[in-house]
């Protein structure tokens, strides 16, 4: 599988000049850090804390006021103490303020143990939606999980408790994977999408459901939970999004399993779109964008697993414009590839290179800006030396002025250690995704980095202003 893999896309290399547009410029700016130490209420911790080491940022920015930008991370201390954090700036990233979300874990008045994959959207009212995936600690009957939505009112100053719009207990259920999005032109609407699995005590289903709840009150009310996709496969990494013509998608990636385990083999998967004309009342059949060979990233020194997988996928909008891109590793050099479609997702090109890179790239994450400029971040090891003790790993930023058919590729961080970022079960973890979002003159990225970048532990947050006057 590996080797058809890797012969259609020299195929689809060939058919692009062997060449992906792309040209080198100039680095960007260097990025400032944002990430740090958080206040806790007195005397909540009992034990000696953890460094901090944050990831898998999610970023936004107010529709109708660009210099209102919120991040959220998940601070990842061992035992959790602090769970989710929220950075809120006013001045479009010069200086931020940051605090964990309030009454999600114990030393914030919250009852869970864990809280993970936070995402952040905020509305043209100026309410800003925090959803994340919790869960209670365990007891004879499972572990509870719920798909929670923090919310504030004020421009980040307070946050309201957070509201559970999903609960299920494991087994049988097991929610993952959840993302929210703000209506861009509806006040009051904000849509929900997440991943729900069957389970029994030691194992969790290869097929799921995905899972839809939408709120047209602020936040105040959502709607019943309901499945707006039940496939014959796994379906993960939804995100959604909105056309100008007002068309809602959710976009994810599906294949007959997408491996977890360490060294996954070769798999056909394909990226698919669900459509909604109504607000998520109802939605169309799924819509096959791309097909591609699920792999997964590696260290190159020592062959290690490491946590990026081919279901980190990203997608965005410019106008009724749709691109999605995802990374594919095989045995001589691994790619980025994207695909567009021009009419709110119903047809699809065939997909371009925009990176190819030895030994690996990976992580890819788009976003648009208001001249409808292209930009993608993504990682990569093209400096890493072997035999070094250090997995030297940079952060690059590509943009496009015509629609994807060019890029300009510029440095934007590092190089830092991957290896030197905690390990979880699948290898260093700094996220299955991180946060770039669309400015009217330009990009705002949140992401992370190691040591040694990293000042407050193994790894911390970094946000990058890319002003559109770097990009000409």
């Amino acid at each position: 599988m590996r080797a058809r893999g890797a012969a259609a896309l020299a195929a689809l290399l060939a058919l692009a000049g062997c060449d992906s547009g792309q040209t080198n410029e100039p680095s960007l700016p260097p990025p400032h850090l944002i990430s740090g130490p958080i206040d806790l209420p007195a005397g909540c911790t009992t034990r000696t804390p953890s460094p901090d080491h944050p990831g898998e940022p999610s970023l936004a920015a107010d529709p109708t006021d660009p210099r209102e930008l919120v991040a959220v991370w998940q601070e990842n201390r061992s035992p959790g103490d602090v769970g989710d954090v929220v950075a809120v700036s006013h001045n479009g990233g010069a200086s931020w303020s940051r605090a964990a979300l309030p009454s999600v874990m114990p030393c914030t008045g919250g009852p869970y143990a864990h809280a993970a994959d936070p995402w952040v959207s905020i509305g043209r009212d100026g309410v800003i939606y925090v959803s994340a995936l919790v869960a209670r600690p365990p007891t004879s009957a499972g572990t509870t999980r719920d798909v929670v939505v923090s919310i504030s009112r004020d421009h980040g100053s307070t946050w309201e408790g957070p509201a559970v719009v999903e609960s299920a207990t494991t087994p049988p259920s097991f929610p993952d994977k959840e993302a929210i999005l703000a209506d861009p032109h509806r006040p009051g609407l904000a849509y929900l999408v997440w991943a729900e699995y069957g389970a029994t005590e030691n194992t969790v289903s290869s097929v799921n459901q995905v899972f839809f709840t939408r709120t047209t009150d602020a936040g105040r009310s959502w709607s019943k939970p309901a499945p707006i996709y039940s496939g014959r496969d796994e379906a993960q990494q939804n995100q959604l999004l909105m056309t100008a013509g007002g068309v809602l998608l959710d976009v994810f990636v599906e294949g007959s399993s997408l491996p977890g385990t360490p060294h996954p083999p070769p798999l056909p998967v394909k990226i698919r779109v669900l459509r909604s004309t109504d607000q998520g009342q109802t939605w169309s059949a799924p819509i096959d964008a791309a097909n591609f060979t699920f792999t997964n990233a590696v260290d190159p020194g020592t062959g290690a697993q490491l946590r990026f997988f081919g279901q980190d996928i990203a997608a965005t909008v410019a106008g009724n414009a749709v691109y999605v891109a995802w990374f594919e590793n095989h045995a001589d050099f691994s790619t980025i590839l994207v695909a567009r479609s021009e009419d709110a997702g119903r047809r699809w090109r065939a997909p371009q290179v925009v990176v190819r890179e030895k030994p690996e790239a990976f992580l890819p994450t788009l976003a648009v800006a208001g001249d409808a400029t292209v930009g993608m971040l993504w990682f990569d090891f093209r400096h890493f030396v072997s035999g070094s003790s250090a997995l030297t790993t940079d952060v690059w930023f590509s943009s496009s002025r015509d629609r994807g058919a060019h890029w300009t590729e510029r440095h934007a961080a590092g190089p830092f250690d991957l290896r030197s970022a905690s390990k979880g079960s699948t290898g260093p973890f700094i996220g299955d995704y991180m946060g770039l979002v669309g400015l009217p003159d330009g990009f705002a990225a949140a992401f992370v980095q190691a040591r040694p970048q990293s000042r407050h532990g193994p790894t911390d947050v970094f946000f990058s202003r890319i002003a559109d006057s770097t990009l000409r």
